[in-house]
């Protein structure tokens, strides 16, 4: 729990050791290349045995890039799930982003895995500009491949739930003459809604933020322009202020008067969280599917 007497608190009664223990998710764990190795080699599995459209260009960049997994004899056009990955902002790519494709495709949605410039190429407001390129891409043309354009759902892990944030803030109408609700729902996964202790922590080393960057992309201080379900999901095992920012994105989405729900699955911590939202077994991908239209539980 928070509170050193002998030295000075950081944030919310942290000091600087207690708060960098907090935001430190790889000292959860004892082997971090375990998770990354198996999201890797299960991205690519799903590559071997699902048809999937690679390196489509989104955009004009180098990083403008998404692998597009279509749902095979699919009756009318699909759901669209398009997942940001995590990685610190810093990591990570695409091609450890689909292992959750064969689940989801299986079940009748069109999977996306997104790229986009990281650390320290790319600031995070640039970021989260690049993925509602990506989105806006995806409801123009995405059609052409088997999805529905009205039916577009994002889904976030550790700093790819902040870019979920970002494009929660969207203006849709203002910024792109789309419709407000492009985005039909958000998965918010083991994610901060306020990056200021991040900011305080041993990782601002690395990723340089200022406290106008934070404001600007911190769901919880700049607030949010889009009206959709919101499900947040935070491993059982997760470091307490990870558990206790989720509940506080929950709760404050709700009190927005907007469907939001939370999952903290027992026994699961950061890097296994996402896996269980890839589990067709679990509380956490029925619930993602009900919030497509699919699935026993989903309205009709």
């Amino acid at each position: 729990m928070p509170g050193d007497a002998n030295t000075a608190a950081v944030w919310r009664g942290y000091n600087q050791a207690e708060l960098d223990r907090q935001y430190n998710s790889r000292g959860t764990v004892p082997d971090v290349t375990v998770y990354l190795r198996e999201y890797a080699e299960r991205s690519a599995a799903a590559k071997a045995s699902l048809a999937c459209m690679e390196n489509i260009a989104y955009g004009l960049g180098d990083d403008d890039r998404l692998d597009l997994f279509p749902v095979p004899g699919a009756r009318g056009a699909a759901p669209v799930l398009v997942f940001l990955h995590g990685g610190d902002w810093r990591a990570l790519s695409k091609d450890e982003s689909a292992f959750a494709a064969p689940a989801y495709v299986g079940a009748g949605a069109m999977f996306v895995a997104l790229d986009f410039t990281l650390v320290p190429e790319a600031t995070l407001p640039e970021m989260g500009a690049q993925v509602r390129r990506a989105l806006h891409w995806l409801w123009l043309n995405v059609a052409l491949h088997g999805g529905d354009p009205s039916r577009i759902h994002i889904a976030g892990h550790s700093s790819g739930a902040n870019l979920v944030g970002q494009v929660l803030m969207t203006d849709w109408q203002r910024e792109f003459d789309a419709p407000a609700d492009l985005v039909k729902s958000a998965c918010f996964m083991s994610g901060l809604g306020d990056l200021e202790p991040v900011r305080l922590s041993f990782r601002n080393e690395k990723l340089s933020l200022t406290p106008e960057t934070v404001a600007e992309v911190s769901l919880l201080r700049r607030g949010a322009v889009v009206r959709c379900p919101l499900l947040v999901a935070v491993g059982g095992n997760e470091t307490e202020d990870y558990l206790r920012q989720s509940r506080e994105v929950a709760r404050w989405w709700a009190a927005r008067g907007e469907p939001a729900q939370l999952i903290a699955p027992a026994g699961r911590h950061h890097f296994d969280t996402v896996l269980e939202w890839a589990d067709p077994a679990s509380e956490l991908f029925q619930e993602q599917l009900a919030l497509m239209g699919l699935g026993a539980g989903a309205a009709a």
